[in-house]
């Protein structure tokens, strides 16, 4: 406004001399005031266009702003499930050499792979289903989570079914963690903590549950429960100190106590 006021006072100095002076150059008065009110409409319209010009790069820069936090979000997704990935094959590896082309349920926290079908354990489930049945719903829910198809709602929707068809399984407790995981790479986190909740709680040997906790600690954290979340890593180190999910839970806790 100052800069506008000055511009107008330059522009008005004509006006006062040609008042005390005869018109020169053939213009009248009435002339050199239309003369410069033309020059003050140019420099009125040029200044809201900066203006405007510069309410639009604000604009921009808040959706690039919001645009960058969104992709670090799906960057910190898509790296915990390359983890996840590679602490499987890692697990199956240690396990003896199975059969590391099937990954099957073996997760982040070295859970050896699914027996085969027919197996021992799965007749002993205690549920009139066919074991072999049983398995093949199991890995067609697990390979709609694999990094190649991504199905993610469909995978939760899947391991739902699962434990609603085998709720005695013995491969429940990893059913738990992947729907919880499917829930969690799609964002959801209120479903995502449900579900690796209930795996905690209900299959407390499992050794799926480091994992869970530290996915329960990292959602904590990104809902602001910073506490919370540092006590559930905290947890998970004095009681799985050896598991490959302790070692992301002290990174984790590192950058807690930056924050704070």
């Amino acid at each position: 406004m100052r800069i506008r006021l000055a511009i107008l006072g330059l522009l008005a100095l004509p006006v006062v001399a040609a008042s005390a002076a005869p018109a020169v150059s053939g213009l009248t008065q009435e002339q050199r005031l239309q003369r410069l009110e033309r020059r003050v409409e140019a420099i009125t319209e040029l200044t809201l266009s900066l203006q405007a010009l510069r309410e639009e790069n604000s604009r921009l820069r808040g959706d690039i702003e919001t645009l960058q936090h969104e992709l670090a979000q799906l960057r910190r997704r898509q790296r915990d499930i390359y983890q996840d990935v590679d602490q499987r094959i890692t697990a199956l590896q240690q396990a003896g050499g199975g059969n590391t082309a099937t990954p099957g349920p073996a997760g982040a926290q070295g859970a050896a792979a699914p027996t085969p079908a027919g197996g021992g354990q799965a007749a002993a489930a205690g549920k009139a289903a066919d074991p072999a049945r049983m398995e093949a719903d199991y890995k067609a829910a697990y390979a709609l989570l694999s990094p190649q198809a991504r199905r993610y709602d469909e995978a939760a929707a899947a391991f739902e079914r699962f434990l609603k068809d085998y709720p005695d399984s013995p491969l429940a407790a990893n059913a738990h963690y992947w729907l919880g995981e499917s829930y969690y790479v799609a964002q959801k986190n209120k479903q995502a903590l449900a579900a690796f909740n209930k795996l905690v709680q209900s299959y407390p040997d499992s050794p799926k549950v480091p994992g869970a906790l530290y996915k329960i600690g990292r959602i904590q954290a990104a809902s602001g429960q910073r506490k919370q979340a540092r006590r559930t890593f905290e947890s998970l180190l004095s009681k799985y100190p050896s598991s490959p999910a302790a070692g992301l839970a002290r990174a984790q806790l590192k950058k807690l106590q930056k924050a704070h």
